[in-house]
């Protein structure tokens, strides 16, 4: 029955908890946001993007930061989410990164039949580091600052998904690499998960959990886009 259940039929039974729907699990990911200093620590910084195949399952079109799935083999060292996230990087834009910094954490919504818990790491390279693009999984790689991403997702020429519109404002606030280095060693960090819940008239909004203690981060937040397509949902 769950595999015929519609988005909005999911939506509706993860917010009144009748178990209809039967939530998969997510299944743990790393992500990198390379930062890229114009001059030094200091001052203005690009990042680098990925523009993700039409042909994907998961978030087609949307541009990502670097990252994936932790495969087997990251499970041969202590961190296998830190692996994952210094092999992917490498295996998708050739570049070898040595110190990263963790950042924040998302799971994939519940109504999602494609699901990820997925830790973000930040890794600063070189001013003169360009990268190359190696996997088939994007047809695009970029530089951007944080501030330019922000408004081409914003007007839609470079769509993404809500955690990376999210993390993005976050590194457009920041004077330069040096502050979010500093910043990501005093935050804490907690699994971000957008979810729907009934308001009292029994309509559905979509809040921010911790996905730790299930407590409601933020109320009534955004509403989701469905990582499997992109698409807005209710």
């Amino acid at each position: 029955m769950t595999s015929r259940m519609t988005v909005q039929e999911r939506i509706d039974s993860v917010a009144r908890g009748d178990n209809r729907w039967e939530i998969p699990p997510a299944l743990p990911a790393a992500t990198v946001v390379i930062l890229r200093p114009h001059e030094d620590m200091n001052s203005a910084f690009d990042v680098a993007m990925l523009r993700r195949a039409a042909t994907m399952e998961f978030a087609p079109h949307m541009a990502v930061f670097p990252g994936g799935k932790v495969d087997a083999v990251d499970h041969a060292f202590a961190d296998p989410i830190l692996a994952c996230a210094i092999r992917e990087v490498r295996e998708e834009v050739d570049i070898h990164m040595v110190e990263l910094t963790r950042w924040d954490h998302w799971i994939t919504p519940e109504i999602e039949s494609m699901r990820y818990d997925v830790h973000f790491f930040l890794g600063v390279v070189p001013s003169d580091t360009s990268g190359n693009l190696c996997t088939t999984e994007a047809v695009e790689m970029l530089w951007t600052t944080p501030q330019d991403g922000l408004r081409r997702s914003q007007d839609g020429s470079l769509p993404m998904l809500h955690p990376t519109q999210f993390v993005l404002q976050e590194l457009a606030a920041a004077s330069g690499v040096g502050e979010l280095i500093q910043l990501a060693e005093q935050r804490t960090i907690f699994p971000r998960l957008p979810r729907p819940a009934l308001n009292e008239d029994r309509t559905i909004r979509w809040d921010l959990f911790n996905a730790y203690t299930m407590e409601v981060v933020n109320r009534g937040v955004t509403k989701a886009r469905m990582e499997t397509s992109g698409e807005e949902i209710a």
